[in-house]
């Protein structure tokens, strides 16, 4: 039994414990039994929450899924059993409380399905532009972050087709390519050289920097055998029909402090032309916050946030894991520090125990056209 299917149940035992809890057969129930059900069932999440961790190790991702299974599952689940035999009773004539108590279990089971049916596959294509000082002609940029690939479907094949279809000049792909288990891993690299391929088959510069769920040697050589270029700490330097471009991909944070930049960066700055396009690619965003500004960046390009996979109205993104401001993490192309920077919400939804769900923030495709300024 996997660990979903341990987690699913755990919600389904909490809500039929909160509507035992609230004497669900008991037509009338009271403001009173429905706050003991809800106290019943809070406790029996905490309780599976603190047995899953101690015997399954059950990390915060798999904590926020059950959570998130309660509140989509469990509370549902009560409110129709408490709900129902007040609705069926001819002789129960005041039912405002059992329509409310109705209407919170449907929205939220409604927002449950929606959230983990709908969402994570409505794809969208983002395009946006700026301006860049080194560019004598428009460069149009890919960004296909965080794919997050167990197996290669329609949905990921989609995704790949949405990008070949505004024809870029560039494609970078901000890490966080894959998110599978070891065993299982080896059965896949065919079929994700071959997602890869497809792109490399139309586009000249691909470009792959390495994320917090893949391996950067298995990037690499993923990379490698598609004809990409798999950037750590490097810089590549290229053209797009006779525009000079210099690309360069982080495997990890600047250093701190104003006046710093990685040893291996360092050749930007040395040789640095006015007349070409400089791209940083980092899977995280959080380098544009101590980024220099002697480093010649006209556009850093980032993923990891995936828009918080969450945003709730009137509070936004719940979780960016990422310093740059709200804002910025919630995705888009902004302004920090002086520098520009996209930051993608990503074509995939974190795996493992997380809960694989998007709301209120889409996935998308990037689409980024240079112009001269």
């Amino acid at each position: 039994m996997g660990l979903s299917t341990i987690l699913l149940l755990c919600a389904v035992a909490a809500g039929l414990l909160a509507a035992f809890g609230a004497r669900f057969r008991r037509v009338g129930t009271s403001v009173g039994d429905v706050a003991i059900g809800g106290l019943i069932g809070s406790l029996t999440g905490v309780l599976a929450a603190v047995v899953l961790v101690l015997a399954y190790g059950l990390d915060r991702f798999g904590v926020l899924h059950l959570l998130y299974l309660l509140v989509v599952v469990a509370i549902p689940l009560a409110c129709l059993l408490i709900v129902v035999p007040n609705l069926l009773d001819a002789d129960y004539r005041t039912p405002v409380r059992a329509v409310g108590l109705a209407a919170l279990g449907a929205v939220l089971a409604l927002a449950g399905v929606w959230g983990t049916h709908v969402e994570p596959t409505r794809l969208q294509v983002e395009r946006t532009g700026l301006g860049a000082t080194g560019v004598s002609r428009p460069i149009v940029v890919g960004v296909l972050a965080d794919l997050h690939l167990t197996e290669v479907g329609d949905y990921e094949r989609r995704a790949v087709d949405e990008l070949l279809d505004a024809e870029p000049d560039i494609v970078v792909l901000p890490g966080d390519l894959y998110q599978v288990d070891g065993d299982e891993l080896p059965l896949r690299l065919p079929e994700y050289t071959g997602l890869l391929r497809r792109i490399t088959d139309r586009v000249d510069t691909v470009v792959l920097t390495g994320g917090h769920t893949d391996d950067p040697d298995v990037v690499d050589q993923i990379a490698e055998a598609a004809g990409a270029v798999f950037l750590a700490d490097q810089v590549l330097d290229t053209a797009v029909d006779g525009q000079p471009v210099t690309i360069a991909g982080l495997s990890h944070p600047l250093d701190d402090g104003p006046a710093t930049v990685e040893p291996e960066l360092e050749d930007l700055v040395a040789n640095y032309r006015p007349d070409d396009l400089v791209l940083l690619v980092s899977h995280s965003p959080d380098p544009v916050l101590t980024m220099p500004a002697r480093l010649p960046v006209d556009l850093m390009i980032s993923g990891h946030t995936h828009g918080g996979q969450v945003s709730l109205p009137g509070l936004g993104p719940i979780l960016l894991r990422s310093d740059v401001p709200r804002v910025v993490a919630a995705g888009g192309l902004h302004l920090v520090n002086g520098h520009p920077i996209y930051v993608s919400t990503g074509v995939g939804i974190e795996r493992g125990q997380a809960p694989q769900l998007r709301f209120r923030s889409r996935p998308s495709v990037g689409i980024l056209t240079i112009v001269p300024s």
